[in-house]
């Protein structure tokens, strides 16, 4: 039988960029083939078209190339600093640190569309934009550099003394060379200085790795029979979805609204429609899904790290271009039409994309 899943409802306070523009996601892999087209290398010449065409693209102002905190994570694992400087060089190029924003503030947003339809006031959120700049915005940080003295935040009053433009640019060249150390992580001569700084690249990891446990967890239990693991499947990963990656978000955004959670969920159905009514909700769970259908699938860090990238590029941007796995996994779920998104597997694929694909947001003809 078929399962047809529920209409998407979209954060009306997620603010978007023109529809003149595609948002084009590209895997860290993908990233790591333009970065070799580019320095020339050997493995790099069969990408050299693809990285002309996005070149084309941001000069013609028809594309916004993005990063998302989990490259921002992904890039500390590239052991070789020549390596990272290589492929931060090129993301540079192409994004000029253009960021998506943090996959949590785009849940909380989700489920304010979802709870306005059920309170009479409307959400008391602000709106907060797609895409900004740089690791901040991946982060959730929506504030930009401040000058901090004994007795707080004296921005305003460097401001005046030095003059607007004085510290403007000051502030913009400090920026720019924030996000180019972060991109490219430190030399092998600065970490031991960083360490004993208290630099601890290793705790992102170890927070996708306990939610990475949580899943090979949930592997034994589904393996302990029932029809849970297959025509129940994704049901036990929809109610899973909503009590543990909402347990947080979703009690206080129904407090705010003088809403109970019988007011908008009053059976298994109705919970299942809710969660996947959310964009990026809705990927996690076809993910999880298609993944938890392998009872020998092994859950690492990096398959969270998928996920979440996923459940943000798929649903906001327009052209995606994502690794073999992920992108088996969303095109036999559909994922591709039912968010109007164009998925690629191959880079290779990408020039054309960029040439026909008409954003989501396109005003109709």
């Amino acid at each position: 039988m078929r399962d047809d899943p529920p209409a998407l409802v979209w954060p009306r306070l997620l603010q978007l960029p023109p529809g003149t523009l595609n948002i084009v996601y590209l895997d860290l892999n993908h990233w790591i083939y333009l970065a070799q087209a580019s320095v020339g290398h050997s493995k790099g010449s069969s990408f050299t078209k693809a990285l002309e065409a996005c070149r084309a693209a941001r000069s013609a102002g028809t594309a916004v190339f993005v990063l998302s905190g989990t490259h921002y994570h992904e890039m500390l694992k590239i052991k070789d600093p020549a390596q990272r400087r290589a492929v931060a060089a090129v993301m540079e190029e192409l994004t000029d640190f253009a960021a998506l924003v943090s996959r949590v503030i785009v849940m909380e947003l989700e489920v304010a569309a979802m709870l306005d339809r059920f309170a009479r006031e409307p959400s008391p959120l602000p709106m907060i934009p797609l895409i900004g700049r740089g690791v901040r915005h991946t982060a959730g940080v929506q504030s930009g550099l401040r000058i901090m003295g004994p007795s707080g935040d004296e921005t305003d009053r460097v401001r005046d003394r030095m003059g607007a433009k004085v510290l403007d640019d000051l502030v913009a060249e400090a920026n720019l060379l924030l996000e180019r150390s972060v991109l490219r992580g430190p030399t092998d001569e600065e970490v031991q200085n960083l360490r004993a700084l208290g630099w601890n690249p290793e705790a992102v990891t170890q927070v996708a790795e306990r939610r990475a446990a949580e899943e090979r967890a949930q592997t034994l239990r589904l393996d302990g029979g029932g029809p849970w693991r297959h025509s129940r499947l994704r049901d036990v990963v929809s109610a899973r979805e909503l009590l543990i990656e909402f347990q947080n978000i979703l009690p206080r955004a129904l407090a705010e609204r003088g809403l109970m959670l019988s007011d908008v969920i009053s059976n298994p159905q109705s919970a299942r429609a809710f969660v996947r009514a959310m964009p990026s909700t809705d990927v996690s769970i076809e993910l999880k899904t298609a993944w938890h259908r392998n009872r020998d699938k092994g859950w690492t860090a990096n398959d969270i790290y998928d996920i979440d990238a996923m459940s943000l590029a798929v649903p906001y941007c327009d052209i995606v271009v994502t690794e073999k796995a992920c992108h088996h996994a969303l095109e036999a779920a559909r994922h591709g039409k039912r968010m109007h998104t164009a998925l690629l597997r191959d880079l290779e694929d990408l020039p054309s994309a960029l040439d026909r694909w008409k954003p989501k947001r396109a005003p109709a003809d």
